[in-house]
């Protein structure tokens, strides 16, 4: 559910930069007054689906498993669920 925000969060990223961008440029004398009406959301949205898309692979890259590690599921023991987790493989 985190990787789900965070990514989410990454997509967001350049919706409230261009919305501070709109705000800003409201209070600088001679500067258009902007709406949502004159957003690029086709640029905006390519470039949230790039930097969710390059969280993904960062998020991947350094949080994930070793390749060598094998994944035991989650069992059932006793009434109590242990969830499933990654063993190392002993050689």
């Amino acid at each position: 559910m985190a990787r789900f925000i965070i990514n989410l969060l990454f997509f967001a990223a350049p919706f409230v930069a261009f919305w501070v961008f709109m705000v800003a440029s409201r209070r600088i004398e001679g500067r258009p007054n902007l709406g949502w009406g004159d957003a690029p959301f086709g640029w905006l949205v390519v470039a949230g689906l790039a930097l969710g898309a390059l969280s993904m692979v960062v998020l991947g890259y350094y949080t994930g498993q070793e390749t060598e590690a094998a994944y035991e599921p989650a069992r059932l023991i006793d009434g109590d669920i242990q969830s499933g987790r990654a063993v190392e493989e002993q050689p």
